[in-house]
């Protein structure tokens, strides 16, 4: 990892994108850069005000050197739309990283409806959300069983950590899901059931790098959540080939499920 981009919104929630982003930026060697992007409000309109640009800078400069040990401290503000500041730095950066913080849960519709959800249809690279959770604990891998699940070897070299992962697969699969129109099918539930324990097998025998859970699931975002809250995981990696291709209920709204309900860091990433 070369580059790690880390957006700040001068909110509580900075604090844990801070927190991330020096972790990783240490433990990976990788340069730092802070961004902020000024969103005018409309009453600073009405009342004819401008927003001095160096005291915004300042401001989050000193912020950062609250919880930073850097001896400098790497900040690009501008007037203009986060997401848009956000890829722009990325790609003029070639950054490896983008790190976010997650305001509230109760914000989290609206923010992973914007900001986040705008980042992901166009980044390509991994994104970070970043919570009051460790990097270096417990990490929990959800699956579908296909091919593009990002293993376990690659979270620890990406993230330059020894933490115990699982792969968690959530059965919800039930004989309507899987045969719509009863009239054009033959095969029964207990087959449809037969052929995800194949899946489940031929997963296990692929990764071996770590222990593959299978559970029952009525709702996959909340068995994800679930398992992770009284398991101690403190981060969630959830991957796919693009945010519209593959496996949009993992990663698509599953991720942004997770993001309201669950209190874990969230990894999201892509695969070739």
């Amino acid at each position: 990892m070369r580059h790690i981009i880390a957006a700040l919104a001068m909110h509580e929630s900075d604090i844990h994108v801070i927190d991330k982003a020096e972790e990783l930026s240490k433990k990976t060697g990788a340069k730092l850069t802070y961004l902020h992007a000024i969103d005018t409000p409309l009453f600073d309109f009405f009342n004819s005000k401008t927003i001095d640009e160096n005291e915004v800078r300042e401001e989050i400069i000193n912020s950062v050197k609250k919880r930073s040990k850097a001896k400098e401290v790497n900040l690009i503000t501008a007037a203009t739309k986060g997401w848009e500041l956000i890829l722009k730095t990325a790609k003029d950066f070639s950054a490896d990283l983008v790190i976010l913080g997650n305001m509230s849960k109760s914000h989290a519709v609206v923010y992973m409806g914007s900001t986040a959800k705008r980042v992901l249809e166009k980044i390509g690279i991994p994104v970070f959300i970043a919570r009051d959770k460790p990097i270096n604990g417990k990490i929990l891998i959800p699956t579908d069983l296909g091919y593009y699940t990002m293993s376990a070897s690659k979270v620890k070299e990406f993230l330059k950590t020894d933490s115990e992962i699982t792969y968690l697969y959530a059965n919800s699969a039930s004989f309507s899901d899987v045969v719509p129109y009863a009239t054009l099918a033959v095969q029964s539930l207990e087959f449809v059931q037969e052929e995800i324990e194949k899946q489940v097998d031929e997963f296990k025998q692929e990764r071996t790098d770590a222990e593959t859970v299978v559970m029952e699931a009525e709702s996959v975002s909340e068995a994800i959540k679930d398992y992770a809250e009284q398991n101690g995981y403190t981060t969630i990696v959830l991957a796919s080939k693009n945010l519209s291709g593959l496996n949009p209920v993992i990663f698509g709204s599953t991720a942004s499920k997770i993001a309201q309900i669950a209190d874990t860091n969230l990894l999201l990433t892509f695969v070739e």
